[in-house]
């Protein structure tokens, strides 16, 4: 037994093989990141704070305020106008209390709908990302890619991350990655949407480029015509 001893291997070295097997394991099916998490209230809430952007909550306290404005004239103009100056202030009361309140009212519709959603099989969903895009997958094994190629935007809260594709967004929480971590993830996506943008601005330049060539070629008869018809007359004279 003695001398078996020293070829056993230590534990570091056996994690820097596990390590080692899970890296090549990762390179083997393709996925780069991998998330777990269960879709709890207090996720959809953080989400739906996301969501609400500023400018959405900025536009719904300027309709507020001229609302109130518009009321308070409306009172001190006096007679009939008083009751229209009234609901003015009142609905204007309410958009400011709505606007503040924006991510619970939106928070309680997502929680609705994930709850109706019985496809996914209940709040368990698995991301995987790839140098193509995310794959969700809910309980029900059901799964939906999307593509980095449609990605809009990014946004990045304290507990999450939402990527954004049209009007569907992905949750990743920061906290549940099985593979690859918050930080790595973060830089991931911000260098997928700069790819995007300089696809779109490339894509942008060979159109004008094309539609300019297109011009030039259209010009071009115009430009020599004169020259055509100073040839045509001096055929003639001869």
């Amino acid at each position: 037994m003695a001398d078996a001893e020293p070829n056993l291997v230590p534990s570091e070295a056996a994690d820097q093989v596990e390590v080692a097997l899970e890296t090549q394991a990762a390179a083997d099916d393709g996925i780069l990141y991998l998330n777990e998490y269960q879709y709890e209230n207090d996720l959809v809430t953080d989400f739906a704070r996301l969501v609400a952007s500023p400018r959405r909550r900025g536009s719904l306290y300027v309709a507020a305020g001229i609302a109130a404005l518009i009321g308070i004239g409306m009172l001190v103009a006096g007679g009939n106008w008083i009751k229209f100056g009234v609901v003015l202030i009142v609905f204007g009361a309410f958009l400011a209390w709505w606007s503040k309140n924006l991510h619970h009212t939106l928070a309680r519709d997502f929680i609705e709908a994930v709850e109706a959603d019985e496809s996914m099989g209940g709040r368990y969903r698995r991301v995987a990302a790839n140098e193509d895009g995310l794959m969700v997958w809910g309980k029900s094994g059901k799964s939906q890619f999307f593509p980095f190629e449609k990605l809009d935007h990014v946004l990045d809260g304290e507990r999450i991350f939402v990527a954004m594709f049209a009007d569907q967004g992905v949750t990743i929480p920061k906290d549940t990655f099985v593979r690859g971590d918050a930080e790595q993830f973060g830089s991931f996506l911000k260098a997928r949407i700069n790819k995007k943008l300089r696809i779109e601005t490339k894509r942008k330049k060979m159109k004008a480029e094309k539609a300019a060539a297109k011009a030039k070629q259209g010009d071009q008869p115009k430009k020599d015509a004169p020259r055509q018809r100073k040839q045509k007359k001096n055929k003639k004279k001869r």
